[in-house]
């Protein structure tokens, strides 16, 4: 099948080469691109956190990209909010890294269970926070609201910005012939973007049988009325999910 990736190129790039393994013919149309936020980054680890957590593998690139010294830091707890951000961290040569179910809410799930005993101290007198989020924007805030409700006191720092890539109808009017089959949707953002995209240049003829795949409900809940009954989302927020989904809609 022909598979429309929707996410940032760098992890689009990743994932086409898994849709080439299954049989299937990607298609990169990136919605965002990063612009990532160096001195944030660098001024936020001075303040020397205790535990790190990352909602996106888009962070430890910002992070990587920012030039800082992370070898006093590769040591601490890392919380990655599934196993491909994991896997990023590990790459840059964090050892240290507490592995999610895939979404914010189940990561400050996680953080609540096994960092709330060190969250419950009376904060240092440097004033560094017990747990820093290394965040984008826009994000859906599932992962901050759950600690909120917690009493984790946790200090957020925004180290890189999703913006919306421009796209023209000639182009994706070539990128969509022959016509796809599936749009992959791995965030609301995501899926935002695409169904304006599709609105402001009219592509409604070419995305009026095309099937979408979400990575959850939450996802799923941003998909048009006029398109929910192609649509379907992931039983868990995660890409294999969205695999088998694919897979199970080819007979593989």
């Amino acid at each position: 099948m022909r598979v429309v990736l929707t996410r940032p190129i760098r992890s689009g790039q990743k994932t086409a080469t898994l849709l080439r393994e299954h049989g299937h013919q990607p298609i990169l149309l990136p919605m965002t691109e990063p612009v990532y936020k160096t001195d944030v980054a660098r001024e936020t680890l001075a303040r020397k956190p205790a535990a790190l957590a990352v909602t996106s593998a888009e962070a430890i690139r910002a992070l990587s990209a920012s030039g800082v010294d992370l070898s006093n830091y590769l040591d601490r707890p890392l919380f990655a909010v599934g196993e491909a951000t994991a896997k990023a961290a590990r790459d840059i040569g964090f050892r240290t890294i507490i592995s999610g179910d895939g979404d914010g809410v189940a990561l400050a799930r996680l953080v609540q269970t096994t960092f709330k005993p060190q969250a419950s101290k009376p904060a240092p007198d440097d004033g560094s926070p017990h747990l820093l989020y290394l965040a984008g924007r826009p994000r859906e805030g599932g992962f901050e609201s759950t600690l909120a409700e917690n009493a984790i006191r946790v200090s957020v720092a925004e180290i890189y910005e999703m913006q919306p890539v421009h796209w023209e109808r000639p182009t994706l009017q070539a990128r969509f012939e022959p016509l796809p089959d599936v749009v992959l949707l791995y965030s609301r953002e995501t899926a935002r973007i695409f169904f304006e995209l599709s609105d402001r240049l009219d592509l409604a003829p070419l995305i009026s049988a095309i099937r979408f795949i979400c990575i959850s409900e939450n996802v799923l809940d941003v998909v048009p009325a006029i398109h929910r009954s192609r649509a379907l989302a992931s039983a868990t927020p995660r890409e294999d999910a969205m695999f088998h989904l694919l897979d199970r809609g080819t007979g593989t």
